[in-house]
């Protein structure tokens, strides 16, 4: 491993794990980029493939990139969070060992930061490429919140999220010293998603008006790789994924956890869990679906009275569901 002595400006960490398909092409754009005082820490989750070989290739190739491999898999999350906890720049960028950046990436982004201190996440736009690297077309992601209050910032957050699915914008350029008084990536399904609500209640979020981020969307990809129970797995390899059943409570649960975590004005609190209020009111359908799914798992064993009348309670509320608006999955 070769040793750092001057930290570079821009720290860029790649967390992979049997990711040899498309890794050369993803470190291959990294190492195009324009703005060349950067750092790349490739962190490898105990690979079974040929990823190590092609990561030990480019350390010898090159003096900014580092390798890392863990001894085990420890989970998709740990490893996000390692590369950064092995960053040493002043900026971050997370990359995925199967997407592209466009030479100009963080050439782009960079000044924002620089300028603008109350900004603390600098994305380009995104493009979506096919396992083939075509084009599949554009991904207006919406995710430029510039309000000047947390409220404001946190009001446009979930508008954004009536609206888009997809956490892009979590791919972007990062204060590192706001993102190290995060959470980061947590152990849960869908923690990007609170990670960026985290990020928008600290600062300010920018969007880069250019197409410089090609986000490769292939069937191995882990929303579409594994079901609901198995991600959890992916994210942390200790759990065994059976309260995977409950994303949407969870979700709730943590955008309560990040607002009364920050050290937010007891207005702004209120204003921002007021707006998770109105999230699950948004969201009321899928809740409805986890608790009926974790009653029926739950009804064996109980009194007969007490199941006749859960079974009355769920033929109620089963007709009620079914009236209102459906909604999207999330990432």
């Amino acid at each position: 491993m070769t040793v750092q002595t001057d930290p570079a400006l821009v720290s860029i960490g790649m967390p992979v794990f049997n990711g040899e398909r498309y890794l050369r092409e993803a470190i291959d754009s990294i190492l195009s980029q324009t703005f060349r005082d950067f750092e790349l820490i490739l962190c490898d989750n105990a690979s079974t493939d040929d990823t190590e070989r092609i990561c030990r290739s480019y350390v010898t190739s090159t003096e900014r990139v580092f390798y890392y491999r863990n001894s085990e898999n420890l989970g998709a999350a740990f490893n996000y969070n390692k590369v950064f906890e092995l960053s040493k720049g002043k900026y971050f960028k997370w990359a995925a060992a199967d997407d592209v950046m466009a030479p100009e990436f963080i050439e782009a982004c960079l000044p924002v930061l620089l300028k603008d201190t109350q900004v603390v996440l600098s994305y380009p736009q995104t493009v979506l490429i096919d396992e083939h690297g075509k084009i599949i077309g554009g991904y207006c992601d919406k995710m430029d919140l510039s309000g000047a209050s947390a409220l404001e910032r946190y009001k446009q957050f979930h508008t954004r999220f009536r609206q888009r699915d997809k956490c892009n914008a979590i791919f972007g350029l990062l204060r590192s010293s706001t993102l190290g008084s995060t959470r980061l990536i947590d152990r849960f399904v869908s923690s990007d998603i609170v990670l960026l609500s985290e990020l928008a209640l600290l600062g300010k979020i920018h969007e880069v008006q250019k197409p410089l981020f090609y986000r490769r969307d292939h069937p191995q990809m882990s929303i579409r790789a594994f079901k609901a129970a198995e991600r959890t797995a992916w994210f942390d390899t200790k759990q065994n994924g059976e309260k995977q059943a409950f994303v949407q409570w969870r979700l709730g649960k943590e955008f309560l956890r990040s607002i009364w975590n920050t050290r937010l004005g007891i207005s702004e609190r209120f204003g921002c869990s007021l707006e998770v209020m109105k999230w699950v009111g948004w969201r009321r359908r899928l809740l409805w679906l986890e608790g009926r799914s974790w009653l029926i798992n739950h009804l064996h064993g109980l009194p007969a009275p007490v199941i006749r009348t859960l079974r009355y309670l769920w033929r109620f509320f089963n007709r009620q569901s079914k009236e209102m608006p459906s909604s999207g999955e999330g990432v």
